[in-house]
């Protein structure tokens, strides 16, 4: 639940939209690119869930930092 002390995913979407898209969903779509690629030329799929599963993590990371760091900011008053 967002708070005045504590700002929701969906403010810093509205408040930073690129950002947040590029690092939460940009992983996201080259994993599922990955995967259907795999799929389409046959190729052995257990490396490629290793890479899918690694960027959903790395999806999951960079965005409980941004959200962490806008948090930060907004806390702070510093967000330009």
């Amino acid at each position: 639940m967002a708070t005045r002390d504590r700002p929701s995913f969906e403010e810093m979407c509205r408040t930073f939209p690129i950002r947040t898209g590029l690092f939460t969903f940009g992983p996201l779509a080259v994993g599922a690119a990955q995967s259907l690629n795999a799929v389409a030329h046959g190729t052995n799929l257990w490396i490629v869930a290793l890479i899918a599963a690694a960027m959903v993590a790395y999806s999951v990371l960079v965005t409980n930092y941004h959200l962490a760091s806008f948090r930060r900011r907004t806390i702070y008053g510093s967000i330009e």
